[in-house]
């Protein structure tokens, strides 16, 4: 009877480290790591603002009206970059044909957050984008 007792005390802690460590070592597998500015800005901005961000992207040949240069933003502001208006260009707040309708603009998913709860994501993702506008500033 003995010989029971102990192989069930065996099999629990087993079970229990198992069920206490799993998780730490999926996430250490599996590490989800956050898009940088850059990598927004790519994804969401380059095509029109250009890699650089002088506004020479591959799609200005479709455009209407020329993509501003996001690297002057800060001397065009007295040297201060506005990092205000910029939220301002990439809200609902401010109407921009080139970055569609305030229903559906091109970055809609990350900045304009459906929900309460996604709002401090949003609020992490224009930080990060403005960050990487501030970098490329001439």
């Amino acid at each position: 009877m003995s010989r029971i007792v102990v192989f069930l005390c065996s099999v629990v802690t087993l079970v229990g480290l198992t069920i206490l460590f799993a998780p730490n070592i999926a996430a250490k597998k599996n590490p989800v790591s956050a898009p940088s500015g850059r990598d927004i800005y790519m994804d969401r901005c380059g095509a029109c603002h250009g890699e650089d961000g002088k506004g020479n992207g591959p799609a200005v040949g479709a455009l209407k009206v020329a993509p501003a240069d996001l690297t002057s933003l800060a001397k065009r502001n007295g040297g201060k970059f506005p990092a205000e208006h910029v939220k301002k260009m990439v809200s609902e707040w401010v109407d921009i044909g080139a970055h569609g309708s305030r229903e559906m603009p091109i970055w809609g998913d990350l900045f304009l957050p459906k929900s309460p709860a996604a709002q401090e994501i949003a609020n992490e993702r224009f930080k990060q984008l403005v960050a990487y506008l501030v970098s490329i500033q001439e």
